[in-house]
C-alpha cells in the first residue's frame, strides 16, 4: 500500500495557497489494520519530504467504523467534514463506501478508494486506485497469451471471483484445450474443492 502516498500530491495544485495543516480523513474497519498503518505511513512520508508540500503538513484524521453500519459511517464522514478535511480515504466495505461516496460527491470532496468495484460508472469525486475488473481481466488474457498457456486452472472462492475473470473465460474458445475451474469450499480448508471443466454443467 506504499503507493498511496503518491496520490496525495495530486490533490495539491497550488502549494502557495494551501493552509499550514491539510487534514486527510481515513475510514477503516476493525479488520483493516494494515491499511490504517499504510495510510498513516503515507502521511508521514509526505510530511518528511518537504519538496512535496514545502509550506504545509498533512494531518491524518482516522475514524474506525463497522463494515455493516452505513448510518455510523455517514455520521463519521459528517464529523470529518466538520473538521475541514480536504479528502477522505476508504472504507473498504461496498455498503459503507457507497454512502461515503454519496456524501463526498454532494460536498465535492475527493473520495479515495483501493477496493474492487465492478461498476463501469465512477462518480465525479471518486478516485479508485484498484484496476477496473474488465481491465484487470484483459491483463490476465494478455499474460496467458504471452506465456503461451494452452490449458490452465482457475481457482475462485465465490461468484464475484468469476466476474473478475470474465474476459479470460470469454477469450478461451470451446475448441481449445479445456480450462479447469475450481471453486474453493467454505472455511479455511481448501484441500477439497469442486472442480468442473469449462462448458460442463456445474
Amino acid at each position: 500500500m506504499a503507493f498511496m502516498w503518491l496520490l496525495f500530491p495530486i490533490l495539491v495544485i497550488h502549494t502557495n495557497a494551501l493552509p499550514d495543516i491539510i487534514r486527510i480523513g481515513g475510514l477503516f474497519h476493525p479488520s483493516d489494520d494494515k491499511q490504517g498503518v499504510a495510510f498513516r505511513y503515507a502521511v508521514e512520508k509526505i510530511n518528511a519530504n518537504r519538496d512535496t508540500l514545502p509550506r504545509s503538513r498533512l494531518s491524518a484524521q482516522v475514524e474506525q467504523i463497522s463494515p455493516q453500519d452505513s448510518f455510523h459511517a455517514s455520521k463519521r464522514v459528517c464529523h470529518l467534514l466538520s473538521t475541514g478535511v480536504a479528502a477522505i480515504f476508504g472504507p473498504q466495505s461496498a455498503q459503507t463506501a457507497s454512502h461515503v461516496q454519496s456524501i463526498c460527491d454532494t460536498m465535492e470532496i475527493p473520495h479515495l478508494e483501493t477496493r474492487w468495484d465492478y461498476r463501469l460508472r465512477r462518480e465525479s469525486c471518486l478516485v479508485n486506485l484498484y484496476p477496473h475488473p474488465t481491465t484487470l481481466s484483459k491483463a490476465y488474457v494478455d499474460l496467458v497469451k504471452a506465456w503461451g498457456w494452452k490449458s490452465f486452472t482457475i481457482i475462485y472462492e465465490n461468484n464475484e471471483g468469476l466476474v473478475r475473470l470474465q474476459e479470460l473465460l470469454k477469450a478461451h474458445g470451446p475448441s481449445e484445450f479445456p480450462i479447469a475451474v475450481r471453486q474453493l469450499g467454505e472455511g479455511d480448508d481448501y484441500r477439497k474443492c469442486h472442480c468442473y471443466k469449462l462448458g460442463e454443467k456445474r
